[in-house]
């Protein structure tokens, strides 16, 4: 197994610049992979309400719930909101 030796921070030996520039290398792929290809969707008022009424049935439940279930009855309270 190899050993690994700690680096100082302010060493400026070509070990620990090439180590920095992998890094800095390593970083950017990460960010980049994290980028979201598209512009956010925009909440509308049902997808808000869905949000609360889900909120209050999952705060509600006890045990194991399905999330189908959860999902749908979180719809229909939304819809029945938006009711006029």
């Amino acid at each position: 197994m190899k050993k690994t030796t700690l680096i100082k921070p302010n060493d400026k030996s070509p070990e620990v610049l090439k180590v920095n520039v992998m890094l800095e290398e390593e970083a950017k792929q990460f960010t980049a992979k994290k980028k979201f290809g598209g512009p956010p969707k925009p909440m509308t008022s049902r997808i808000y309400l869905m949000g609360m009424a889900m909120n209050a049935l999952l705060s509600r439940s006890t045990g194991m719930v399905r999330r189908e279930d959860i999902k749908r009855e979180a719809e229909d309270w939304a819809d029945f909101m938006l009711e006029d």
